[in-house]
């Protein structure tokens, strides 16, 4: 199977992708862009993938060694970045050994290395104007692919340096049976709203598969409310749930692309949730 069969709800996305890699026209540096819990790092890796299968090239197999490596997270030429510490954001200290340290030498084992930063407008300053040089002129064999659900936030040196790729929102959070979608949609109002206790964990991990649609939900309730509360004004209410969602988004990608244990992770997210709470409290 295809590799782009997994990216549910984003043909357009796909299609521009494939018609790229068709036409031998794959930038060097590609910009995904598109609103909370849209497949951006999803799509990045399956791109990484159809790259370099070395069953069917330009589609990806999703089980030779090089798609396999990509979809586990262990390939040593595709790399992504993640946003890291208390600050969550990716540090020059991660561009400099990840990135800069790697693009002198060929890739290891791929036709073509690929890095993904998980949300670029995550890097830190010094991090972000290390990479624009890059950017210009990268060395052979390499693709860069960013990834923000708030391009606008970007250097407008780093987005002139990018092609954009548009995402549609995020794929529903269930489908089929209509229990299973309430369940899932309760939890995932449970977790976006103001009390929890370490039980929410086991309730949400224990449906198998269900744990990062369900944060990928909730991230998209409070997006939702962050946008509200700045439209009227409330501008402590809107940093507050900005971050709610930026921490609950950093779960997903953990849960969701690094296959962290669905139930530690919850619990994990809970305790910094009610840290951020604290630290806002007056």
């Amino acid at each position: 199977m295809s590799v782009w069969a997994s990216i549910v709800g984003q043909a357009s996305a796909v299609a521009q992708l494939r018609a790229a890699i068709a036409q031998r026209r794959v930038p060097h540096a590609y910009l995904f862009s598109g609103p909370v819990g849209a497949p951006l790092v999803d799509t990045a890796l399956a791109l990484a993938a159809a790259l370099n299968c070395h069953i069917a090239p330009g589609e990806g197999c999703d089980v030779c060694d090089s798609c396999a490596k990509i979809a586990t997270g262990i390939h040593p030429d595709v790399v992504t970045l993640v946003r890291e510490g208390a600050a969550q954001i990716v540090p020059i200290e991660s561009v400099r050994t990840q990135v800069l340290g790697r693009i002198g030498i060929p890739p290891h084992e791929a036709d073509q290395r690929v890095f993904v930063i998980e949300e670029a407008t995550a890097m830190a300053p010094p991090a972000a104007n290390s990479i624009l040089k890059t950017l210009e002129e990268p060395p052979p064999q390499t693709s860069f692919i960013l990834c923000t659900t708030a391009p606008e936030q970007l250097l407008p040196t780093i987005r002139s340096r990018c092609q954009r790729v548009r995402f549609a929102g995020g794929a529903p959070l269930a489908s089929g049976d209509p229990a299973r979608q309430t369940r899932l949609a309760a939890l995932a109002e449970e977790l976006a709203g103001d009390r929890h206790d370490l039980t929410l964990a086991s309730r949400i991990a224990e449906g198998k598969g269900d744990t990062a649609p369900i944060l990928g939900a909730a991230a998209q309730r409070l997006h939702a409310r962050a946008h509200a509360a700045a439209a009227r004004a409330d501008a402590a209410w809107a940093r507050r749930a900005g971050a709610r969602a930026q921490a609950i988004l950093s779960w997903h990608t953990a849960v969701a692309i690094h296959n962290a244990s669905p139930q530690l992770a919850i619990e994990a997210l809970i305790v910094q949730l009610g840290r951020l709470d604290h630290a806002e409290a007056p």
